[in-house]
């Protein structure tokens, strides 16, 4: 522990650079830098220039409606000496305060209940918020209910800069050209990214490749991973039966590891087409080959631990190791920091006919919008603005705290830095999953449930069943609307 705060102490003295790139992390490292994409060292005097003019907002309250975090232990402390990220946030907002003479206020909601809730004020049509950062599953509610401001139209708003990351870019835009939904670290979305996590003492007993050296050969892909999949889990008692007793090859309780497989492939369930509107994708053309290579990856007894799909059951079983890997969220990991086993960190591997690593995030990643229930669009968006590009430089401050808290080894923190981060992608089907249960039956589902829940189905069937109820209710729900018809 004392080395991963003296690791602390010299990354918040020394780093300079911030990757930002989000197209796909490169299997050689040296791709992922960027010149172009840096940012100031925290503390320095070199700030961002975030093209706003000064000016006098007579006390102007700046309120922020936070709708991602689950329950209160995960908000951020926000008293001063928390951590150096609360103390970096709270600075940034001080400098904004006193610069626009306005106030930021912070409420938080569940993000379950958060439509429902905000529902009623939107159609009085009161402002109840400046910005609103829902999760990606909520997202689409507010677009089809038109109660979303276009940040095109925003005062000040510079979506082209890097501090704005392009993640939601395509999919955020509608076919006429309004632009709904952004993102940048006042809403960190690599929170909700996904990894593999390992077992090493597990790794060493049952003589199979370290996943660390797979990576550095350039070889950690789907296909030497079903391989360790296969060797993996071990039966304890010789009895034939995999129970809680026993060593599985890996688990995860969350649906979305799967997903989050699948999507390494290159494939989506729902995409974005040339004329800017959503399409089902599970008819194209590799995607039962993917689907079936991902049920083959699992076909071993034993293989998967699903713990009765309890994610807490699944965690536990991990940290008291008993499983091999772990396929879960990378950098939100505050329960394996007592696991007595050691443990390190690899990206998804590499899906079929892929060079580039693809890290998913799930659907309850935050995304930023303005409802258009604002006041004073020059207030908000001036000092949405400059809350982007001062929040820039806190990203190595949690990257920074993220690896003196988590992680066990530089290698962990290494590729977390070098293939994960850089390399985040999502499915546009998180954003209108909600809005009708086809759209998670014959996505979603089809893509886990023939994997690891009952392989007596099949997808191929599923996805023929769906693939015209699913493009209809795309048309007649999201399109119409995306159109403005």
């Amino acid at each position: 522990m004392i080395k991963k705060w003296t690791t602390l102490l010299l990354v918040l003295l020394l780093s300079a650079s911030l990757l930002i790139g989000c197209s796909g992390g490169s299997t050689d490292p040296s791709k992922t830098d960027d010149p172009s994409n840096t940012t100031p060292t925290p503390g320095s005097s070199d700030e961002v220039d975030d093209g706003v003019p000064d000016m006098d907002l007579d006390g102007y309250e700046f309120v922020i409606a936070e709708a991602w975090y689950y329950d209160a232990g995960d908000r951020p402390n926000m008293e001063p000496g928390s951590s150096d990220l609360t103390d970096a946030i709270l600075e940034r907002n001080r400098k904004i305060e006193e610069r626009f003479n306005c106030k930021i206020v912070y409420d938080y909601y569940d993000p379950v209940s958060f439509y429902d809730t905000v529902y009623p004020i939107l159609m009085s049509g009161e402002k109840f918020a400046d910005v609103i950062t829902p999760t990606l599953f909520n997202y689409g509610k507010f677009v089809n209910g038109d109660y979303l401001y276009d940040l095109n139209k925003l005062p000040y708003i510079k979506l082209d800069e890097p501090y704005w990351y392009d993640i939601y870019d395509e999919a955020a835009v509608t076919t006429d050209g309004r632009r709904l939904g952004a993102s940048c670290f006042i809403a960190n979305p690599f929170r909700r990214v996904f990894g593999v996590f390992f077992n090493k003492r597990l790794i060493e007993e049952l003589k199979l490749d370290n996943p660390y050296d797979l990576l550095a050969r350039g070889e950690w892909n789907w296909e030497n991973f079903s391989r360790l999949l296969g060797s993996a889990m071990k039966d304890v008692n010789n009895d034939a039966v995999y129970d809680d007793n026993d060593v599985f090859s890996i688990t995860g309780g969350l649906d979305g590891g799967i997903q989050a497989l699948y999507l390494t492939s290159g494939n989506k369930m729902f995409e974005i087409g040339e004329n800017g509107y959503v399409r089902y994708a599970m008819t194209n053309p590799n995607v039962m080959n993917v689907l079936t290579q991902l049920k083959d990856m699992f076909a071993v007894p034993g293989s998967y631990y699903s713990g009765s799909w309890d994610a807490s059951r699944c965690t536990q079983q991990f940290v008291d190791g008993r499983v091999t890997f772990y396929l879960n969220l990378a950098a939100k990991c505050p329960h394996l920091r007592d696991m007595e086993d050691d443990y390190g960190l690899v990206p998804l591997p590499l899906g079929p006919g892929q060079t580039d690593f693809i890290s998913a995030i799930d659907h309850n990643t935050a995304i930023i919008c303005v409802p258009y229930t604002i006041d004073n669009p020059e207030a908000t968006g001036a000092i949405l603005q400059a809350l982007a590009a001062a929040s820039a430089k806190e990203r190595e401050i949690w990257e920074a705290e993220l690896e003196a808290l988590n992680f066990r080894d530089d290698e962990s923190y290494k590729n977390m830095k070098e293939y994960i981060l850089p390399s985040i992608t999502f499915d546009p089907l998180f954003m209108y999953h909600k809005l009708a249960p086809e759209f998670f039956k014959y996505t979603t589902r089809t893509v886990f449930e023939p994997v690891v829940r009952d392989r007596a189905l099949d997808a191929a069937s599923m996805i023929n069943e769906g693939k015209e109820v699913v493009q209809t209710l795309i048309d007649e729900i999201i399109n119409k609307v995306s159109s403005g018809d």
